[in-house]
């Protein structure tokens, strides 16, 4: 929090009684805030390395905001648990603008803190190609098997092209050569149909793991 300082101006010695101290309060002081694009780090800066162990978590972070409204003197105040999250968090919110803090009608710099929440999940328009994807790699017994045993979590990423398939490549391995084939057979495989509400040119990642308990 921004306090503001109180000077108290002392009258010069003199014979006759001194003037009470005369207390000169600043204008308040306001707050910074965030501007230009949201304050959030996208899907797409989720490191591969914490998607392959399912690492999941929140990094505080506690930085400056200068008077020109950008980040500096950054620092993790509370880890993900996960170093690639957390390096991940520093990068992007490196790009984040804010409105500087005022005082007495200039800019100033101020201290801030904020936090990246890091969760592999799915969000729509993706439900259904998270869906059929996981029902091809799991309708086999031998290859849910190998999915439970894999040393890490296959990463594939998909490029949607005005709601129609580009390129879908494995970005990242099992460490199960037969498995990485398996997965990535059914990400090519899937129904053209389900990347028609998908607009726009774009990447996304997605990882084949299996439920908590599944």
């Amino acid at each position: 929090m921004l306090m503001g300082l109180l000077f108290a101006l002392l009258g010069a010695a003199s014979d006759a009684p001194p003037p009470p101290p005369e207390l000169v309060v600043p204008e308040a002081v306001t707050h910074p805030a965030s501007i230009g694009a949201p304050h959030v780090c996208a899907e797409s800066r989720y490191p591969i390395p914490a998607l392959q162990i399912g690492a999941e978590g929140n990094t505080q972070m506690k930085f400056t905001i200068t008077p020109e409204g950008h980040v500096t003197d950054m620092s993790v105040m509370l880890s993900s648990g996960n170093p690639d999250l957390d390096a991940a968090s520093l990068a992007c919110a490196r790009e984040w603008l804010y409105r500087p803090a005022m005082q007495n009608g200039a800019a100033v710099a101020a201290p801030w803190l904020a936090q990246v929440r890091w969760k592999i999940t799915v969000t729509a328009p993706f439900f259904g190609i998270a869906a059929a994807s996981y029902q091809c790699i799991t309708a086999d017994p031998a290859t849910r098997a190998a999915l439970k045993q894999a040393a890490r979590y296959a990463v594939v990423k998909m490029h949607f092209t005005n709601g129609t398939f580009g390129a879908i490549d494995l970005v990242a391995s099992s460490g199960n050569p037969d498995l990485d084939r398996q997965v990535l057979a059914c990400y090519q495989n899937l129904p053209p149909e389900l990347a028609a509400d998908i607009p726009g040119d774009t990447d996304e990642l997605f990882v084949a793991m299996l439920p908590p308990g599944g």
